[in-house]
């Protein structure tokens, strides 16, 4: 839209400072113009442009049109997903669980994280510290002493995480048994250098206690530390009676001591080939390995870790933390860069810290909207599973304190979900364990999206954060195969829980989708569905 006078061009300006230049060149005109042309009369209904003629009214009617566009043009954003290029398989999506605390009250909750939730994983602590074995249970780390470890494992709070992981079972679930927190302090030293390696300090960041000393697993006690952790694996499946198939012996090393204690990555290989020995020893071949656990995401634990092709046949998973803007991108190019290019990768846990902070601007901006991009972000870069800390609110003994983290509110065991749950939903409940993620980009930073296709329910799934200030998304989908009629539009919101607010129809690939709000939103096509 271009008006013109003397030469000069008014270009893109608001209708009231093209009225203002206007009124300024008629004061300004020559001699020339006829003594009855005066601000308010005749000149203002219309601007001679040579042999156009366009009313002030028109003029500013037409501004105003595209100021409006440009203001939408800035509302908008495009989602373009291409179903051909396809990436990592899912293997699901779950939550980090205390066993300890496990009763019959638990039991419908535990139903209401698998049946509406989605969860598919439950990583179980059974007991939430490594110190169980207090004093070391004979002078041999050959031989177990089953007449202490036996008497260790049936106390009630080994008990309640036993009962817990069989209700999983009973589920038709295999829980991931991880074990974490304080190691015996018999088997601790404090003859460590200085880390070479980023970690995270004496608090840990997360509210824990303080540094104690010594904190730095004794390269002299993996022998035992492996007696140790691996008899509890022996004790769960031969006298527990528990299915499992992944184990993680080790937690947060970097994250020292109330996370787990001191491991370097140059001496991880050696600690956890002294645990897969002894689980081959035991019997345990057949479970895998899911390691390191760590909690620095960017720190290389993994290289040292290939370069053992006998412990490469017991890692099952390569398994990372994080709660902030780093993820799993460099791990994952590591294990594709490796003779192992096929071990999954797995975001263990993820979430939130500020846990103390209860406000509802905290449940929906830290808890909700920034955990959902972590995940996100995950898969995106090629995490084929996300589990979030944690599933309920609870005590954890290595903080120590009650903590939470919980996606369900634990009131004197009375549980409700929380906004976190909703969105968690957004994406455990519709990206089900075989989906494939597919390619997809946003031309926006204010949408943060995956999308997914599930061969096995013939449906489309794409799952996304939208900040504020994008009220409109349109979505091309482009596939040679056979399209979606239409997407279910299921949104969480500061009002909304994984409701169902709309059917969009998908009109040759293309879809316009209102969203006026903040929102983390799922989109479900199903092909041959109207």
């Amino acid at each position: 839209m271009i008006a013109k006078f003397s030469g000069n061009l008014l270009w893109r300006q608001s209708p009231t400072a093209v009225f203002s230049a206007l009124t300024e060149r008629r004061h300004n005109r020559s001699s020339d113009q006829s003594d009855d042309e005066r601000p308010g009369d005749r000149w203002l209904k219309y601007i001679f442009t040579g042999s156009c003629v366009i009313s002030v009214t028109a003029l500013i009617a037409c501004f105003t049109a595209a100021s409006v566009f440009a203001q939408n043009a800035a509302t908008s954003s495009k989602i373009t997903v291409n179903a051909a290029e396809r990436f990592q398989t899912i293997d699901g999506f779950g939550v980090n669980f205390n066993g300890t605390y496990f009763r019959d009250a638990q039991a419908p909750m535990i139903d209401m994280l698998i049946d509406d939730l989605g969860a598919t994983i439950f990583r179980l602590d059974p007991y939430g510290l490594l110190s169980w074995e207090a004093v070391n249970d004979n002078n041999d780390s050959n031989v177990m002493n089953w007449e202490y470890y036996n008497d260790r494992y049936s106390i009630p709070t080994f008990e309640a995480s036993w009962a817990a992981a069989r209700y999983l079972n009973s589920r038709g679930l295999r829980p991931l048994l991880a074990l974490s927190g304080i190691a015996p302090d018999w088997m601790l030293d404090s003859n460590a250098p200085p880390p070479q390696h980023k970690v995270c300090g004496g608090s840990s960041g997360m509210g824990h206690a303080g540094p104690m000393k010594p904190n730095h697993l004794s390269p002299t006690m993996y022998d035992e530390f492996a007696e140790e952790v691996v008899s509890l694996a022996v004790y769960a499946r031969n006298r527990a009676r528990i299915d499992f198939q992944y184990f993680g012996p080790i937690n947060e090393t970097d994250c020292y001591p109330a996370e787990g204690p001191r491991v370097d990555p140059d001496e991880m290989p050696k600690l956890l080939s002294a645990v897969a020995r002894r689980m081959k020893k035991e019997g345990l071949g057949d479970v895998r390995l899911v390691v390191a656990e760590q909690a620095i995401v960017t720190t290389d634990y993994i290289d040292p870790i290939i370069q053992e092709p006998d412990l490469m046949k017991q890692v099952g998973v390569f398994a990372f933390h994080t709660y902030g803007s780093d993820s799993v991108g460099l791990q994952v190019e590591r294990v594709r860069a490796s003779k192992y290019p096929d071990t999954p990768v797995w975001l263990t846990e993820y979430g939130d810290l500020k846990d103390m902070d209860k406000s509802a601007e905290n449940e929906w901006a830290g808890f909700s909207v920034a955990a959902t991009q972590r995940a996100l972000r995950a898969l995106n870069q090629g995490a084929r599973a996300a589990l979030y800390w944690d599933a309920y609110d609870n005590y954890h003994e290595h903080y120590p304190r009650l903590t939470f983290y919980g996606l369900i509110q634990n009131v004197d065991h009375v549980y409700s979900p929380k906004k976190r749950y909703y969105a968690a939903k957004q994406l455990y409940r519709f990206v089900r364990p075989g989906s494939q993620r597919i390619s997809a980009a946003a031309d926006s930073p204010g949408l943060t999206v995956s999308a997914f296709r599930n061969d096995r329910a013939d449906e489309f799934v794409i799952v996304a954060v939208k900040k504020a200030g994008i009220d409109h998304v349109q979505v091309v989908l482009s596939t040679a195969a056979p399209l979606p009629a239409q997407w279910e539009l299921y949104q969480t919101t500061r009002k909304l829980d994984c409701a169902k607010t709309n059917t969009v129809p998908i009109r040759n690939g293309v879809a316009d989708v209102d969203l006026p709000d903040e929102a983390i939103f799922t989109l479900v096509g199903k092909v041959g569905k109207s």
